[in-house]
């Protein structure tokens, strides 16, 4: 018996965007990274690429059976 496995790329892709969000925030806040739109943009695209590939490579969690 095989089951379809769902993926779901779209929510990795907003789930990186948020990510990248935080992640740029907390560094600028700190003072870890200059405050350009160079490293903003990269922190948010990297982010959606790193959730979108998160959402291939993850396994799924299982479901519980129906009763």
């Amino acid at each position: 018996m095989t089951t379809k496995v769902h993926r779901h790329p779209i929510l990795g892709f907003f789930a990186g965007l948020l990510l990248g969000l935080a992640m740029v925030l907390m560094l600028f806040i700190y003072g870890v990274v200059p405050m350009t739109l160079t490293w903003f943009v990269g922190a948010l695209l990297g982010g959606a690429v790193l959730g979108v590939v998160l959402a291939y490579v993850v396994p799924p969690r299982h479901r519980a059976a129906p009763a």
